[in-house]
């Protein structure tokens, strides 16, 4: 019984170890890409990588075919690293003393393309925008571990509730808008 549940954990244990190598190689291509150095921004783009992973896999019993739980996160890939992105992008229109300004650093902007995306009906779009989403949830829930301070919100638990919520609900928003447009038999 011992030996088949160390049996066990190796397994698991090599299939996370594979799938965080795979999102290191992933993610030191992406950065790449886009010419970024910052540790700072390769932290945030390795949770997006490890965050989306994890969401596409959500669907795996969902979707009868692997290949597109595949498709559905290259596909995704993208949008979710400028998710990673966009709460950043304060520092480059207000200046590092506006940063983490609870506009950027929430889902507002995620949950306004989502109001207006609602008529659309592609699942190419779809997949877009929910990257977008799990980037945006993934960068705001990396935040809470960094204790960011939300500008404009006092105290440390209301900008870490602040943080948590938007996080929470733009992943479970993501969740929910995918599957109201994926075909899953």
């Amino acid at each position: 019984m011992i030996i088949d549940a160390i049996q066990k954990s190796k397994k698991t244990f090599l299939i996370l170890g594979l799938f965080l190598a795979i999102a290191i190689t992933i993610n030191f291509f992406v950065l790449n890409f886009f010419d970024q150095k910052s540790s700072y921004r390769a932290a945030h783009s390795l949770v997006g990588i490890l965050t989306l992973m994890g969401f596409v896999f959500t669907f795996s019993n969902s979707v009868s075919s692997k290949i597109r739980l595949v498709f559905m996160f290259f596909i995704s890939l993208i949008p979710c690293y400028f998710g990673t992105v966009f709460p950043d992008l304060d520092i480059t229109l207000i200046g590092i003393g506006g940063h983490r300004n609870p506009i950027f650093h929430s889902g507002l902007l995620f949950f306004l393309i989502l109001f207006f995306a609602r008529r659309f009906k592609s699942v190419f779009l779809t997949l877009i925008i929910a990257g977008f989403g799990v980037g945006i949830g993934s960068h705001l829930i990396w935040d809470l571990f960094d204790q960011a301070d939300v500008r404009w919100i006092p105290g440390g638990f209301l900008d870490s509730f602040w943080l948590g919520l938007n996080g929470l609900f733009c992943l479970i928003f993501a969740r929910i808008f995918l599957l109201s447009r994926l075909d899953i038999s």
